[in-house]
């Protein structure tokens, strides 16, 4: 097998497009990264999707989120790898009671089950499983539904389900159970779009874009639905199936739209909303609606649409509603979503910098391995997540957008001082000067609850009055 991330050839990873022969390894440490080799295919399809989907589909801030997102991810695995990965490996010579042959077809194909199980479980306890839910809800953040929403990913996911996959942990070779595991999420990459209608017969067995519409949908039949990852036959062995209503249109997002494009607020907002302030919530009247600790416990760890009142009932080891429609509103009217301003100017600056940030995220991701040092880790981590957050205050119109990004660019510069990498600092120093340009044309804008205001390079604000639809 190719392993050079510039094969075309790759693209079959994202359909599963392999056989057991050729992704059967001897050993863990001879298993690629598919991920990796997969990631110029996807992108490539995000480009190709984003200039041919009209800007209904697309939005400039929302897809730099998604992809800002999908990298947040992955800075967040050691050494490029996820924590089930690594204990599973560990674990494994430990508890293994079945001693399957991993060079065996039939061992692949089982495990290609076990896997798909281990995924639909893990998946539905983390839409269902009270404050685990905020592990997961970045992903389901973005009003859009794009091929680069399937790379917004909750950048801690890791730590609320790795338990089901190493519940395969005493029957499954790790060596093939790792390579399922790359190409059950590689899967899931292009089921994110609209452009595909239902599949026909696919429908019956497959995950499909058409029924993963419907898992992402916030209309009340959308709600705790389609859980599968490449197959749909546990939805409809468990009762979680649902197929898309042509004559009903789909809104995405979260129930409760998060109105922000603020990086570390959209990855985490939720912990408090459910883990502080569901539990201490109170009624018109001034009393607690969650009365007692064990009922504010079920506030924490019961479903999220849990409240004093709703049937539940068990599943594997947690409770799910009886009725996942109760107390969704119903979708009306015209969808709208969230948005600001952002000039062309200032989205032209915008992208260089993205288009660097990736090529510099791609750089480090190579490199990145165990033996990387704790402090190189913290340099480029940290200037990967300030970087996130400067498209955030943008995209929001923070009034700090300008003085962050000024500090962002400081700090490149400084640390290219440091290094004694003179394009680094020149490139720093160009960026600031552009930086400054772009205030000065009035191409930054500034978003309060009652108007939007240009910030002048003489420091002077104007009113902008119409339409602050930046696509």
């Amino acid at each position: 097998m190719n392993h050079s991330r510039w094969d075309p050839a790759n693209i079959r990873y994202l359909f599963y497009g392999v056989t057991p022969a050729e992704t059967t390894y001897s050993n863990i440490d001879l298993i690629p990264n598919f991920t990796d080799l997969a990631t110029p295919s996807m992108l490539l399809l995000v480009i190709i999707e984003y200039l041919f989907l009209d800007e209904r589909k697309y939005a400039f801030n929302d897809t730099i989120t998604s992809i800002n997102a999908g990298m947040f991810s992955v800075l967040s695995k050691y050494a490029g790898k996820s924590i089930s990965a690594a204990l599973y490996v560990s674990l494994h010579p430990q508890i293994n009671i079945l001693h399957l042959d991993p060079s065996s077809t039939t061992t692949w194909l089982l495990c290609f089950l076990a896997k798909d199980l281990a995924y639909y479980l893990a998946h539905r306890f983390i839409h269902e499983g009270g404050v685990f839910w905020s592990f997961h809800q970045m992903h389901h953040s973005s009003e859009y539904y794009n091929l680069s929403t399937a790379l917004r990913q909750g950048a801690l996911q890791d730590l609320s389900t790795w338990i089901f996959d190493i519940m395969w942990c005493p029957f499954i070779p790790p060596n093939v159970f790792i390579v399922h595991q790359y190409f059950n999420v590689l899967y899931q990459f292009w089921i994110h779009t609209e452009v595909i209608p239902p599949l026909g017969p696919l429908e019956y067995f497959l995950n499909t874009p058409s029924a993963h519409r419907v898992h992402h949908g916030r209309n009340p039949y959308c709600i705790d639905r389609n859980y599968g990852g490449t197959l749909i036959i546990w939805d409809r062995l468990f009762g979680t199936y649902a197929a898309e209503r042509p004559d009903e249109q789909i809104a995405y997002g979260l129930v409760t739209p998060v109105a922000s494009f603020d990086h570390l607020y959209c990855q985490f907002f939720e912990f408090k909303a459910i883990g502080f302030d569901k539990p201490r919530m109170k009624d018109a009247n001034g009393k607690e609606v969650f009365v007692g600790w064990k009922e504010k416990l079920r506030a924490i760890f019961g479903p999220p649409g849990y409240f004093p009142g709703t049937k539940t009932h068990w599943f594997f080891f947690w409770k799910c509603v009886d009725d996942s429609e109760e107390g969704i509103p119903e979708v009306k009217g015209p969808i709208s979503k969230y948005d600001r301003p952002c000039r062309l100017w200032l989205r032209v600056y915008l992208l260089i910098h993205f288009l660097l940030l990736i090529a510099a995220f791609i750089k480090f991701n190579e490199l990145r391995s165990a033996s990387t040092t704790w402090e190189d880790l913290f340099v480029y981590c940290s200037f990967f997540i300030i970087s996130f957050q400067m498209y955030g205050y943008f995209f929001d119109c923070r009034w700090f957008a300008l003085p962050f990004e000024s500090f962002r660019l400081l700090s490149i510069f400084a640390y290219g001082l440091y290094i004694s990498e003179a394009a680094l600092t020149s490139f720093a120093l160009a960026s600031f000067v552009c930086l400054c340009s772009l205030a000065q044309a009035g191409q930054i804008l500034i978003f309060d609850e009652k108007k939007t205001v240009i910030v002048n390079g003489n420091g002077n604000c104007t009113s902008e009055v119409g339409d602050k639809k930046s696509n």
